[in-house]
């Protein structure tokens, strides 16, 4: 037999929890990844371990043999892990991809965490789109990814980090309406991600079933441009509350009320196969770091180069 402990790992989650949904949501995954491990868990052991019911999943005879054999499995990994991650992770270095607005929020003080947690584990940070940050992991030439984002494919874990709430913001200063219709969008100028973002192909499917139209769109592959280009006055855009909260609070941005957008959720990303203790406790890190508010915020718009305003009134 060559299954593998992920195979067993999911299976005793999908009995104990008696869904493959449920399973999939603790083991971060999609149910077809969940399903997909089961089969090939089944093909090994030559029978199904497993079968649905009214009541849920049922476990059945050859299940019932290989249950506390996962478990035991289980709990000998638990144990290899607790006994060598502190020595692992003392040590190493790490490639870790994010995007912009994390290189502008929390990395920082996630590399201060790690450093002063394990002074011996070097983190070297690769700011990019989230795509091209996918690229990267899949060629191996990084670590892990932390990005928009629930799924990359059965190959990769997902670990949520965080999310965010994202508003429709634009300058008091361009005349435009306080509340738009998504098809209204197309009537105003709108500054919008490249493609390639991360951010944008999260919230691409969503925008077309809305009915989101755009007539003149400016694009950047920045969120520092994105944002000082909004507060100028250049157009309406997609960001977050937590990073632009102080612009809000001092007038510099308003949000254009129209179809509330789905939060933004931020995932680590690995390999499966690739993972290791260290690895995990970087992610652990990550999670409890995570704060998207940006820190100095107080960057007042000068008047050396001023955007669209609105028409003077007549005096």
């Amino acid at each position: 037999m060559n299954f593998t402990f992920r195979q067993l790992e999911t299976f005793l989650y999908s009995a104990r929890l008696r869904s493959f949904n449920a399973a999939a949501v603790q083991l971060h995954t999609t149910q077809s990844a969940v399903s997909k491990r089961i089969a090939e868990l089944e093909q090994q052991v030559g029978g199904p371990l497993l079968l649905r019911s009214a009541r849920g999943l049922q476990l059945t005879q050859t299940g019932r043999r290989l249950l506390p054999l996962a478990e035991q499995a289980l709990a000998l990994w638990t144990r290899v892990d607790q006994e060598f991650a502190a020595g692992e992770s003392l040590r190493g270095n790490f490639r870790v991809g994010v995007t912009e607005l994390i290189a502008l929020t929390w990395l920082t003080r996630l590399i201060q965490r790690v450093h002063e947690d394990h002074p011996e584990v070097t983190l070297e940070p690769v700011v990019d789109a989230g795509v091209k940050l996918f690229d990267r992991l899949a060629a191996q030439q990084i670590d892990v990814c932390i990005m928009p984002g629930t799924f990359w494919g059965a190959d990769y874990t997902t670990v949520k980090v965080g999310q965010v709430e994202e508003l429709w913001v634009v300058s008091p200063r361009l005349q435009v309406p306080r509340a738009l219709k998504p098809q209204e969008f197309a009537d105003h100028p709108v500054i919008e991600e490249s493609t390639g973002a991360s951010k944008r192909m999260f919230y691409e499917e969503w925008r077309a079933r809305q009915g989101y139209r755009f007539g003149k769109v400016l694009h950047t592959n920045s969120t520092t441009l994105l944002r000082d280009l909004t507060v100028r006055g250049f157009g309406i855009s997609q960001l977050s509350r937590e990073f632009v909260g102080e612009d809000l609070k001092a007038g510099r941005l308003r949000v254009v009320k129209t179809e509330k957008l789905p939060p933004m959720v931020y995932s680590a990303v690995y390999r499966t196969d690739t993972v290791t203790p260290a690895l995990r406790r970087i992610v652990e890190l990550a999670v409890r770091t995570c704060d998207f508010a940006r820190p100095g915020s107080e960057h007042p718009v000068t008047t050396a180069a001023k955007g669209p305003s609105a028409p003077r009134k007549r005096q």
